[in-house]
């Protein structure tokens, strides 16, 4: 409860005095009062700041004034070389019933109350100090104590006094804490402001430089940083005014920024072609012998514009496999973008232009030595690829099968097909769009006939399963089914978004299923499930090793007296579970309606389980874990933190 929710305590004042028969001149007294006590310690608490601030400037010595004023009360605003203004108050501030020094020890450190903290005043190699801010927190109504922050205001901490106890304000409401500054005012020369420390007695002297400023206009920061992207850099409003300008940028940056004592000016930073390289901007400015100094911390943000040309200047990621000219050297159609029109027919690495549509109306086979990479070259517009006619779909072979940003759009049985005799290392679609009538994978591999895949990853993608019709239509849908011989040997299903066409209607299946003695290790994790019911099992398969499923959110509108039992897992003979149940418990679902709800239970009844007596259901929430459910758009927003797709 901070020194603002004081506020509230007026309105209660005011209810609790108006029940009584107090005259109104005696209300409006009392609340004057505690108005007047609320601004009074504000007051103090934001000169304790400033004052804070100020030793800041003086300890950091790179900033100098560019010009003062003296108040009517004996302070002084000082406008920095930054821009920046301090209001300044020495001496205490306010009585005290309690000294709390405000001071820094031999090593450096900051001491509040006389307890030696851990927290820097002084830089050390390179990393600045940090600077305390305070604020009062109301323990009960008229009762206060300090606490102070050394990360700008993010995290909070009761300021302790040497036996370990809280620190008070007065029952008056004046500060306990000392201001920090016994003294400060201009030197006679007025060339300088000299400022002492309460306590050690340790003297400073800024310099006092008119027209000498040197202040970069902070743009929006994220976690402390100014974001630049890599394909266009970023410009930010400076003041410079003095004789020349030293600029310091970290290595791969460009940075220009010029002097004009008259006119407006600006940064202007390019960073490298890279993701996430972080440094320190630094501008140094300097009339005379004195120098003000400011500085930035930047950190770039790649910004892709083509997949095509990453793929040609040293690569990108599907999933967790490197695409590049090195590793699939094959570039299909000529090096060139598929144009709107054109079709695919065989393996090579094919990049799409953006916005395109493209049909292919025959079976795609990944055959010969070469893999299939398909990948829309626009990351903000993807293209469009249509397999129209029953025989239309991807087809495994013994390479690799890779897709990125495409929209899937299939009408007949199945999208993706994993023959009979094939063997392939990986199979992997990411950030894709996918609009499918019936399954998204199937397999007609037999015992004697088996079809591998070592590796298959399915993530940041949106399934839209096209089959229902109607809310009293629920048609079988399976994600990726398979009969006996299928061997899946490890499956990463994650951050994956799958719902039916519409919220009036649903759609079910089994989900992922590998029928065989084959061992699977799956991960399914973070997936979105709306109205799609896991009927009549989602997940069926021999599970062993570090398996997961969990961190999903499954949700229905639907209400429903068929198909409304929903059995996430099906563990077949040989399985064998995780240490901790946490691996497959920690899902949430939710029920948008009330009758004929859907019942979500965590294992199917045929299924092993970690025990005998074992049937949990998956937990339901009482709230939607869904901030933004937008059928039209395929957006479904969690609003559980840690749980449900968080697809860019």
């Amino acid at each position: 409860m901070y020194i603002m929710k004081i506020y509230k305590y007026i309105g209660v004042a005011l209810m609790v005095l108006s029940l009584g028969a107090c005259k109104t001149d005696d209300l409006e007294r009392d609340i004057d009062a505690l108005k007047d006590r609320v601004t009074a310690m504000e007051a103090k608490v934001d000169r304790l700041n400033e004052s804070m601030n100020m030793i800041r400037v003086a300890l950091d010595g790179n900033k100098t004034i560019q010009s003062y004023t003296e108040n009517e009360d004996g302070s002084y605003t000082l406008t920095l070389s930054d821009g920046n203004t301090i209001t300044l108050t020495q001496g205490k501030i306010g009585a005290t019933d309690v000294y709390q020094e405000v001071s820094i020890s031999t090593d450096g450190n900051w001491v509040i109350g006389g307890v030696e903290t851990e927290h820097r005043a002084v830089a050390v190699d390179g990393e600045p100090g940090v600077t305390p801010q305070f604020r009062l927190t109301m323990e009960s109504e008229g009762k206060y104590y300090w606490e102070v922050s050394y990360d700008g205001e993010l995290t909070w901490e009761e300021v302790k006094n040497q036996q370990g106890t809280r620190v008070y304000a007065s029952a008056s409401g004046s500060s306990s804490v000392a201001g920090p500054i016994a003294s400060a005012a201009p030197n006679a020369t007025g060339d300088k402001f000299e400022i002492t420390l309460t306590g050690s007695g340790t003297k400073y002297e800024i310099p006092i430089v008119s027209g000498l400023a040197c202040a970069i206009t902070e743009p929006a920061l994220e976690d402390g940083f100014w974001i630049v992207p890599t394909n266009a850099g970023a410009t930010t409003p400076i003041d410079l005014k003095g004789e020349a300008v030293l600029i310091s940028a970290p290595e791969g940056w460009t940075v220009t920024a010029s002097i004009d004592n008259s006119n407006p000016i600006t940064l202007s930073v390019t960073p490298p072609n890279q993701d996430g390289a972080e440094g320190i901007i630094t501008l140094q400015v300097n009339k005379g012998v004195y120098w003000a100094i400011d500085q930035i911390k930047v950190r770039s943000k790649k910004v892709i514009t083509s997949w095509k040309a990453e793929y040609e200047q040293g690569g990108f990621y599907i999933g967790d496999e490197l695409v590049n000219s090195e590793t699939y050297p094959t570039l299909a159609n000529s090096g060139n973008l598929i144009e709107n029109g054109g079709t695919i027919t065989k393996s090579g690495v094919h990049f799409i232009k953006g916005g395109a549509t493209i049909t292919i109306s025959s079976i795609l086979e990944i055959s010969g030595n070469e893999a299939l990479v398909i990948v829309g070259d626009d990351p903000n517009n993807p293209p469009t690829v249509t397999f129209t006619g029953n025989n239309s779909y991807l087809r495994a072979g013994t390479q690799n099968l890779l897709c990125k940003n495409v929209k899937f759009v299939r009408d007949g049985m199945y999208l993706f097909h994993a023959n009979k005799g094939s063997n392939v290392n990986k199979v992997i679609f990411e950030q894709c769009k996918i609009e499918l009538k019936n399954n998204f994978a199937s397999s007609n591999a037999t015992a004697s006939e088996p079809s591998v895949i070592h590796d298959f990853q399915f993530l940041k993608n949106k399934v839209k399963f096209l089959g229902a019709l109607s809310s009293g239509d629920i048609p079988a849908c399976n994600f990726f089914y398979s009969t006996g011989g299928q061997t899946v040997g490890n499956a990463n299903i994650s951050n994956n978004i799958f719902y039916s066409q519409s919220e009036d209607t649903r759609v079910r299946g089994q989900f992922f299923v590998v029928i065989g003695t084959a061992e699977t290790t799956i991960k399914l994790e973070n997936n979105t499930f709306c109205n799609y019911i896991q009927n009549s099992q989602g997940i069926k398969a021999k599970l062993t090793g570090d398996w997961s499923v969990r961190y999903n959110i499954f949700y229905s509108n639907i209400s429903a007296t068929t198909y409304n039992t929903s059995y996430l897992i099906c563990a077949l003979e040989g399985s064998t579970f995780p240490a901790s149940n946490d691996a497959f418990e920690s899902n949430v679902a939710y029920n948008a309606v009330e009758e004929n709800a859907t019942a979500w239970n965590v294992f199917h009844g045929d299924s092993m389980k970690p025990s005998g007596d074992y049937n949990a259901k998956i937990p339901q929430e009482e709230e939607s874990p869904l901030q933004i459910v937008d059928w039209e758009k395929g957006e479904f927003v969690s609003l559980k933190a840690g749980y449900g797709a968080t697809i860019e």
